[in-house]
């Protein structure tokens, strides 16, 4: 499949936190940007050692795509993303900041379920075609450093405003007392289109979930305490043999499902940021950027 990009413009902004933001998002001016109503409604009653997920149960999965002067009509896809409101996407700053010589980001899709297929269709039921969107900006966190990926967070905006429907709608954003909840013997979810066989490292075509535990940060200390420091802005997930997100998933999201004043509702955790070489493989779990910290710096630097 094809699809046609023009030249893209878009500029990088690089920003921080506002000194004395309000600590519950709720207070914070822009937390309206946010669709309340809408968000984390799952149409749903591989990742490693993942299954499929049902047509429709994320639909806030984004997948971004990099094209190059050769080949700017065919985009690769290395890295997801979560849609948050109608023009922002989070990820992970790996995923869109030092990208190589002659790559960019250059598409963000939504919709998707199957890469081969368009639409995607379960039985009789059929999703709505995929959308795709060009960024127009690229904000990266400030004091995000590559070797320890510390702060591993950036937003992308879109260039128009996305459209919403069954298969296409934002995650819900942590407030209140989801902020402060201790997730340590919880269990979260992780979705993706990475590598989901350990022995075949390749890509799954139809959208892949996996359910990991949350682990004590002292797990990912000892796990990699000879290449990183783990800080309290990061989580600890998974570690266990055969379960894991892996490298197609980098910049998806961390999910959990949370009843709060409403029906039950998908929220953002965190964002799949670093892992074991050999992810599955071993006992060693992963590392996720903590969303709850970064919650008044994701609006700082959103705009209507």
């Amino acid at each position: 499949m094809f699809i046609r990009i023009t030249t893209i413009c878009f500029f990088i902004r690089i920003h921080t936190v506002a000194p004395n933001a309000p600590k519950d998002p709720a207070m914070h001016p822009k937390w309206n940007l946010f669709e309340h109503e809408k968000c984390g409604l799952s149409q749903a009653d591989r990742i490693i050692g993942g299954r499929d997920a049902a047509l429709g149960a994320y639909p806030w999965i984004a997948r971004i795509g990099y094209i190059s002067n050769k080949a700017r009509d065919r985009p690769i896809f290395r890295c997801g993303g979560v849609l948050v409101s109608k023009f922002y996407i989070v990820t992970a700053a790996h995923c869109v900041a030092n990208l190589p010589s002659k790559l960019e980001v250059g598409v963000v899709r939504l919709g998707e379920h199957n890469t081969n297929t368009n639409p995607d269709c379960e039985l009789d039921v059929c999703a709505d075609p995929l959308q795709d969107y060009a960024p127009s900006e690229l904000i990266v966190h400030k004091d995000y450093e590559k070797p320890q990926f510390k702060n591993d967070i950036s937003l992308i905006r879109l260039d128009r405003h996305v459209v919403f429907s069954s298969y296409v709608m934002p995650i819900c954003m942590l407030h209140s007392i989801l902020m402060t909840k201790n997730y340590v013997g919880e269990t979260s979810e992780v979705a993706g289109w990475g590598v989901y066989d350990i022995e075949n490292p390749s890509s799954s075509a139809i959208l892949q979930t996996v359910k990991l535990p949350i682990l004590q940060n002292e797990k990912c200390e000892k796990a990699f305490k000879n290449h990183a420091k783990i800080e309290s802005t990061q989580m600890c997930v998974g570690g266990q043999v055969g379960h894991d997100s892996c490298g197609g998933d980098s910049g998806g999201p961390l999910m959990k499902v949370e009843t709060l004043d409403g029906p039950p509702r998908y929220y953002l955790l965190g964002v799949v940021s670093f892992g074991a070489k050999r992810c599955g493989a071993t006992t060693m779990p992963g590392v996720y950027t903590r969303i709850s910290d970064y919650m008044n710096w994701i609006m700082d630097n959103m705009h209507a």
